[in-house]
């Protein structure tokens, strides 16, 4: 009569050799046992589901940012801009904190500074400098020297609150400090060129800027 228990004690004694594909998967199993499953791993226990870009804002939103501010004053604290037809050009003094530090205590925008007053807006003053620049006096009731007078105006502010910035650089004006220089500087027809980064000139035009 056979006897089960002395015939699976010698299969275990002299187990049959396992063939490479059983060793593989053998080993897959062992490795597979270490790691919990993917449910039930706590690295991640929400996966993202909206795409985010660089510094942690989704896609969404950039884009809602991108012109939020533009056709609006929303986003001015000093209550003296007006709607810019840029995102980049639609910015209060109060937001730069180099221009925030020039206004005057009791005061509520850098236009009101008496800096502001007695030199970017002053007439005369403008009008010196613009000559001091082009070494052309050209006359003040032509268009084409208000753009320069409200170009000098520009450099002139940026040079109050930035000092020397260096070939290239620029730097972008609060709404409120650009709708008062126009105002004094107008252009006839209203049109007015609005900031350009360095590379955004033509050649041409690198003299009035």
């Amino acid at each position: 009569m056979d006897n089960p228990a002395v015939e699976e004690s010698s299969t275990l004694e002299n187990p049959m050799p396992l063939t490479q594909e059983e060793k593989r998967r053998l080993l897959i199993k062992k490795i597979w046992a270490r790691y919990p499953a993917p449910e039930n791993d706590p690295a991640f226990p929400n996966n993202p589901t909206i795409s985010s870009t660089s510094d942690g804002s989704s896609t969404e939103d950039t884009e809602v940012t991108e012109t939020e501010r533009i056709g609006n004053t929303n986003w001015c604290s000093c209550e003296r801009c007006i709607k810019m037809p840029t995102q980049v050009e639609s910015i209060c003094c109060r937001e730069v904190d180099a221009v925030d530090a020039c206004i005057p205590e009791g005061h509520q925008c850098i236009t009101q500074a008496d800096t502001f007053l007695s030199q970017i807006v002053h007439h005369e003053h403008v009008r010196i400098a613009n000559i001091a620049i082009h070494l052309d006096n050209i006359p003040i009731v032509d268009a084409n020297n208000n753009r320069r007078l409200r170009k000098t105006a520009y450099r002139m502010f940026i040079a109050w609150i930035y000092g020397i910035l260096g070939k290239g650089n620029r730097r972008v004006i609060p709404s409120c400090a650009v709708n008062a220089v126009r105002h004094v500087f107008p252009d006839p027809n209203g049109s007015y060129v609005g900031f350009l980064y360095s590379n955004d000139y033509d050649a041409s035009e690198m003299a009035f800027y």
